[in-house]
């Protein structure tokens, strides 16, 4: 039996709705059922209350209604065939229960009659559109409510507020002056046969009008807290972001994510600040996809930890899924500048959210969900510094506490919360703070001093060393600290990051350092034209922009003109080295293809659990081999474990062989 209309109009029309109920006897429901929505319909409506059922179809809505002790209440359709139907079925059993054929558009009632209307679907049946017959229509309904409603009544309209429909409605009343609040009716989300389509309850109460006065807008997510919001433009917003969430979740839950491979990843806002306060990262098992088989578990990660190369990269994350013996697994990281209790107060605000995207089986089975994490505490980190810098934008200082009780500093860009700019080992000494200078958060920066190396192990013989994009200063104490006959020329384009790396990071000040604030590119031009020249020129300078796939050298710094400046100034027998962070295999090659062409060698070492690499490029005909790598890390050890600064090795040998790749 065929009862979709053959077009959306229809919904529209009486003719429809009387071949409708005639063809379908059984009650209908729109929107869920009583149990779905009397939490929060009953929230809004009393017994004495004289209520209007606008568009009742053959729904039970008001015979539950009418059985919890809403009994002055009348039903209205326009069909004559439900409206026949509904009274033969319930006049017998329930005499109170009222059914009328009325028009809602221009009904016979008094005015101010009634102190509540119910709305389920009728509006958005009378709105398949946007078009002006549609909104005359909607415009009429509003109207005749706006008559029959008394002050202080409210309008309670169950809808999908679609776009067209939310807006109109949400103009409509706000002109008028009413409060209007937008409740989320999450028990139809929990319901058996919901099918991904959030269904919200409108609110408007019939208020005067005060002149010059904002309106009363008003976002209720949970039927408990009320967020007052400043604009239509504003609830639109939150309305849409809901409609996508949900059908996101929904999604996940029956495993068909068009745009999924193995991994999902989303943000949950703050309700107070909107700001982000959980990122979640949907990792799943490449073989398992029949949601009614798949297992589940969350992981709350600790603290300041989501840095860490098993929570942040995709190799990372797939192994602790598997370690966490689970087909999906949702990993939780924590933001910055958000209040988090303690972890029982995490899993049960994350609770709800970790049902609705867990595989439907976990539901089907009655299962609970398993919260993980590596130990019982959220984990500590704590900002010490917050400011902006003209070149950087926003950016902290925080104090994170790691796995072995150890406390790291890092800086932070806000614009790329994810990524550690800096990041260093704090010692407690005698109740002093000091520096770890043996600390380095990458390999990749050992390996830039392994480079530098190659022209450092040079016996009598000094070695000039430009550097571009100082940072921290953490490649620029190891070089410091290790190769006393290194002469280091640093630059560094902003000023303030240059005063943390002395204030928070102990920049070493030194007589073989010399900091320049300028812009690396006019630097090389101008190094250029005075004839200079160096033994090595370091990129150490990462990409602002975290969307093209490139998070450093920035390509500017690659083009031909800048390359040519950079073999101008190491000639034949100096290097190039390169931190080298890239995620899209296409300017990978790019990258790479632009080095084989402008340099005789290119050796690439691979960071171990890091998407860094270390370029060594130069036009000598001495080549990068094991050898000469092993020979240079032998004496960049003896270096470091000289110094009591660092007393150790840096560079562990027995890997190098395995971090050479083959490009």
């Amino acid at each position: 039996m065929n009862l979709v209309p053959e077009k959306n109009s229809d919904f529209s029309t009486t003719e429809y709705w009387d071949s409708f109920f005639t063809k379908r006897k059984t009650t209908f429901e729109w929107y869920g059922n009583y149990e779905n929505l009397k939490r929060l319909l009953t929230k809004y409506i009393s017994a004495k209350d004289v209520i209007l059922m606008s568009g009742c179809g053959n729904s039970d809505l008001s015979l539950n209604l009418y059985s919890d002790g809403f009994v002055n209440m009348t039903s209205v359709d326009n069909s004559e065939v439900v409206i026949a139907n509904m009274n033969k079925k319930h006049k017998n059993k329930y005499p109170g229960l009222v059914y009328e054929i009325e028009d809602i558009l221009n009904t016979k009632y008094a005015n101010e009659k009634f102190s509540a209307v119910i709305d389920k679907g009728t509006l958005d049946a009378l709105m398949p559109d946007g078009e002006v017959e549609s909104l005359t229509r909607a415009m009429k309904m509003f109207n005749e409510i706006k008559r029959i409603l008394k002050f202080g009544g409210r309008y309670i309209c169950v809808s999908l507020l679609q776009y067209h429909i939310a807006q109109f409605l949400f103009s409509y009343f706000s002109e008028n002056g009413w409060i209007i609040r937008v409740c989320q009716c999450t028990e139809v989300e929990d319901s058996p046969d919901f099918n991904g389509q959030p269904v919200f309850m409108v609110v408007c109460t019939k208020v005067n009008k005060i002149p010059g006065a904002n309106p009363i807008l008003e976002w209720n997510p949970d039927g408990l807290t009320n967020e007052r919001l400043d604009s239509i433009n504003d609830l639109l917003e939150i309305v849409i972001d809901t409609q996508k969430s949900v059908s996101m979740c929904f999604d996940l839950t029956k495993c068909q994510m068009e745009d999924m491979s193995n991994n999902y990843r989303f943000e949950i806002n703050c309700s107070q600040t909107k700001k982000p306060r959980y990122t979640i990262m949907i990792v799943e098992s490449p073989t398992q996809k029949n949601p009614n088989k798949m297992t589940f578990a969350a992981f709350i990660v600790p603290h300041g930890r989501e840095h860490e190369w098993l929570f942040s990269s995709e190799e990372g994350q797939d192994i602790l899924r598997r370690n966490c013996n689970v087909d999906r697994l949702a990993i939780i990281s924590m933001h910055r500048g958000q209040i988090y209790k303690n972890l029982k107060q995490v899993q049960q605000e994350l609770s709800r959210l970790m049902l609705k995207i867990a595989p439907q089986g976990v539901i089907k089975r009655g299962e609970t969900i398993l919260f993980l994490s590596l130990e019982q505490q959220l984990g500590d980190r704590k900002i010490i510094m917050e400011s902006k810098s003209e070149h950087s934008g926003n950016f902290v200082i925080e104090e994170v506490i790691g796995q072995k009780d150890e406390t790291f500093r890092r800086l932070v860009f806000l614009n790329m919360p994810h990524i550690i700019q800096s990041e260093t080992k704090l010692l407690t000494e005698n109740g002093k703070t000091k520096i770890d200078y043996s600390h380095f958060l990458s390999d990749y920066i050992p390996y830039l001093g392994l480079g530098v190396g190659v022209t450092a192990n040079q016996l009598n013989k000094e070695s000039k060393i430009l550097l571009i994009g100082l940072g921290g200063g953490i490649l620029t104490n190891l070089l410091l600290n290790t190769y006393k006959n290194v002469n280091i020329v640093a630059l560094e384009i902003d000023p303030i990051v240059y005063k943390i790396a002395k204030e928070a990071f102990g920049l070493i000040e030194d007589s073989r350092l010399e900091v320049n604030i300028c812009d690396g590119l006019e630097y090389l031009c101008s190094a250029v034209k005075n004839n200079d020249k160096y033994d090595a020129v370091v990129y150490d300078v990462d990409v602002k922009d975290p969307t093209l796939g490139l998070s450093g050298p920035p390509k500017t710094f690659l083009k031909q003109d800048i390359l040519n400046n950079v073999k101008s100034l190491i000639g034949e027998e100096g290097l190039f080295l390169l931190n080298f962070v890239c995620r899209a295999s296409d300017v990978k090659a790019e990258i790479l293809n632009v080095m084989k062409t402008n340099f005789k060698q290119l050796t690439s070492l691979k960071i171990a659990e890091d998407i860094n690499r270390v370029l060594l490029a130069s036009n000598s005909d001495k080549t990068f081999d094991i050898h000469l790598l092993e020979q240079t890390a032998t004496y960049m050890n003896e270096c470091t474990k000289s110094n009591p600064l660092i007393a150790c090795d840096v560079i562990d040998i027995s890997a190098l062989k395995e971090s050479i790749e083959d490009i």
